[in-house]
């Protein structure tokens, strides 16, 4: 959202009524706090995907996967 499109919501709210301009903030907080969980979920779903742990891996093991994913030649070491 840019500054202009901010600065018109706001310009907005302050022409509601306290009580609606209250429950259209309890909407966008709740919104908020949804996206949060669905983006939380979307990467605990793309980790199990991928097989991936929260574990720290060896740079060399994470190459490795990823150049076989991507057909790049294996490094002779």
């Amino acid at each position: 959202m840019s500054n202009a499109d901010l600065a018109g919501a706001m310009a907005k709210l302050e022409h509601l009524s306290d009580a609606r301009a209250q429950r259209v903030l309890s909407l966008i907080e709740d919104l908020a706090e949804l996206e949060a969980l669905e983006n939380a979920d979307d990467l605990k779903a793309a980790h199990e995907a991928l097989g991936e742990s929260d574990e720290a891996q060896p740079w060399d093991k994470v190459k490795a996967k990823l150049d076989a994913q991507f057909g790049f030649p294996q490094s002779a070491s």
